[in-house]
């Protein structure tokens, strides 16, 4: 209590700060206030609990506020990524909508401590470290399968079960906790070496920040968290300075350069450039419009604002129809409504809503925040925040008491049902999508494990009371 009051005043004393002497927006003041008062308490959090809601609320506000602000601070500098209405229109809609959604998530309380695996796994070490074994080669199998078979019909089963090692990975942190940081980091080249290959490091940056929150614990200090989440910043603006020309020369080569020399030659370009007149002489309006790039890819909000200038002008609100779409895309089988929408409706809905037409190839999401505003209006988004964020809370609870038979051990799979959700750019079809199906194979795949007296979670008496 003590702790939350001490955030709590830190955050207000910035608030203050950036309202009354930076002379910010009242709605912007408080959005930044507020972003700051997550990122300190999820601070506090990581070593002591799972922070799934601060994380997904962090990732949230940092994209859809902070980056937001920066954005109007930079102005118009591109045709099409710019913020596209007013400040004081946007922070007024978005601010109470992260807090809303933030709310819901409150709600309900779940206990998510970590302290307990530690004590599940010291009274069951043996048993915990077969079932670590055995998710660990499923994950492999699934992996290396995935690689070989091009099978429209099971590639997402593979790709749920490729989890497997990552969530192998996490017990095997707790089962050597004095090689956690070795395994974190060999980990870590793994999936970079996999990032390399493919050209996208999407999965690379949430799968180790799943993995983040094992690497600590209770009483480690706030100076070496920091220094952490430091150098996992600095990764990724340095990914997102490079990868756009990474890409590029992989994808052109088709195999034939190495992808460690392609991507060291564009850390050299851009840290270690050779002298000339435009490196020395650099031009102010290059330097900024490198900045201003950079940050479009971490900041939602120029999104967010081109819907709000669609809707309702261009484009009449949908009044819940891709909400309707992503709950029967859900739930419903495709073997009995072969016309349901997929996870491609996505693409066509942002295009529809957002009023952006995409290069072929091109992706991106809207963010549920501007998925319910296009539905329901400002007023109505605000309501479905706030319910997004209870039913969250209440699928966290879900798998805890039912799925993880309230075995602390149930933390350690976290990243199988959230890695869409933590996404703020994500649409609702793809989030549902994935949470059901990987509720189905999480209860499958239990199943099958228990057909072979494989319990993941032994003597069910370790209980998370709640």
């Amino acid at each position: 209590m003590k702790s939350s009051l001490i955030l709590f005043l830190i955050s207000l004393a910035y608030f203050l700060y950036v309202l009354v002497i930076a002379d910010y927006l009242f709605f912007t003041s408080l959005g930044l206030g507020f972003s700051l008062y997550i990122f300190l308490l999820f601070l506090h959090k990581i070593g002591k609990e799972m922070a799934i809601k601060e994380m997904i609320v962090l990732i949230a506000a940092a994209q859809w506020i902070v980056g937001a602000k920066i954005g109007y601070n930079i102005g118009k500098v591109h045709y099409k990524y710019y913020m596209y209405v007013e400040e004081e229109v946007y922070m007024s809609f978005v601010v109470p909508g992260v807090i809303l959604f933030y709310l819901g998530l409150k709600l309900l309380k779940n206990k998510l401590d970590l302290d307990g695996i530690t004590a599940s796994i010291a009274r069951n070490r043996s048993l915990v470290l077969k079932h670590a074994k055995v998710i660990l080669w499923i994950g492999l199998g699934s992996f290396f399968l995935s690689r070989s078979l091009r099978i429209p019909q099971i590639a997402f089963i593979l790709y749920l079960a490729n989890s497997l090692m990552y969530i192998a990975v996490a017990h095997y942190m707790y089962l050597y906790p004095k090689q956690k940081f070795k395994i974190f980091f060999t980990t870590l080249v793994f999936m970079l070496v996999l990032s390399l290959q493919s050209g996208f490091f999407h999965d690379l940056i949430i799968l180790a920040s799943f993995l983040s929150f094992f690497l600590f614990y209770a009483h480690t200090s706030y100076i070496r968290k920091l220094s952490l989440i430091s150098i996992g910043f600095i990764s990724l603006y340095t990914i997102q300075l490079v990868k756009g020309e990474y890409r590029a020369i992989i994808w052109e080569s088709r195999g034939e350069v190495s992808v460690f020399s392609a991507f060291y030659s564009v850390l050299e370009k851009e840290f270690f450039p050779e002298p000339s007149f435009n490196t020395i002489n650099l031009n102010k309006n290059e330097e900024e419009e490198e900045q201003s790039n950079i940050n479009t890819r971490l900041n939602q909000g120029w999104i967010i604002s081109k819907v709000m200038e669609n809707v309702p002008k261009n484009q009449p609100y949908l009044h819940g129809e891709t909400v309707v779409e992503a709950i029967e895309s859900s739930i419903l089988p495709r073997f009995l409504f072969p016309n349901k929408k997929g996870a491609e409706q996505a693409l066509i809905n942002f295009r529809k809503i957002s009023g952006i037409d995409l290069n072929k190839g091109t992706s991106m999401g809207l963010s549920v925040i501007a998925e319910f505003y296009a539905n329901y209006g400002v007023l109505g988004a605000w309501i479905a925040m706030l319910l997004y964020g209870l039913i969250l809370a209440l699928i966290i609870k879900f798998i805890l008491v039912i799925l993880g038979s309230n075995s602390p051990l149930i933390l350690l799979w976290f990243v199988l049902f959230f890695f869409q959700v933590v996404k703020a750019e994500t649409e609702l079809i793809k989030i549902t999508n994935h949470l059901f199906k990987a509720i189905l194979f999480f209860i499958s795949l239990r199943f099958l494990l228990s057909m072979l007296n494989i319990n993941l979670f032994p003597k069910e008496q370790d209980l998370i009371h709640d």
